[in-house]
């Protein structure tokens, strides 16, 4: 019963902590689901297994496990007695969805840094955006400036994984905008 006790106390310090990760613009708390949850203490990891999802603001990510890492570094007084300190990166993996209201990316893992906030997320890469599709072996999008990038020279390599090179090309399926094919319409010549 005290280890249960430990552990519900443990997880509810965490969540504090996984507040201040930003997975979205939108910022405040971040909610996160699971059918499992184990907490590793001595490492400042938290694994979240099962449907995970986590949601923030309109911002959601789901994948089949994703580890919560936090810097011991820099706890806050509040943190301190758990052991958990602010969240300082995330991995995402197996089927992988990061979703906005704007867009969707799904790949087979993905790593946010919280420093950088930058996400890096690699395996069968579909990037959609309305009915416009892009796909790829790597997409690197960097939330503070709104700046991605598919297939990058250097992919990964941010979370003690090695860099790679991106392999393969890209391909983006694009439709013109119905707004732009009106306006084309009505600039057009007429024939008279």
């Amino acid at each position: 019963m005290m280890s249960r006790l430990c552990l519900a106390l443990a997880a509810l310090a965490m969540f504090a902590a996984s507040a201040e990760a930003q997975i979205g613009r939108q910022g405040g708390p971040m909610d996160i689901t699971s059918d499992r949850l184990e907490v590793i203490d001595a490492e400042s990891r938290a694994i979240f297994s099962g449907n995970v999802d986590a949601a923030q603001g309109d911002t959601r990510l789901r994948a089949d496990e994703i580890q919560v890492f936090f810097d011991q570094n820099s706890r806050s007084a509040a943190s301190a007695a758990s052991g958990f300190g602010e969240v300082q990166r995330v991995i995402a993996t197996g089927e992988v969805f990061y979703v906005t209201p704007e867009e969707v990316a799904r790949g087979d893992r993905a790593v946010y840094q919280i420093a950088t906030e930058t996400i890096t997320m690699t395996g069968n890469v579909v990037l959609t955006r309305g009915e416009n599709v892009i796909t790829g072996s790597c997409l690197v999008a960097d939330l503070a400036t709104g700046r991605s990038q598919v297939n990058p020279p250097q992919c990964g390599g941010s979370d003690g994984e090695p860099a790679t090179t991106s392999a393969g090309r890209v391909r983006a399926v694009l439709f013109p905008s119905s707004s732009g094919e009106e306006e084309n319409e009505s600039d057009g010549d007429t024939g008279e």
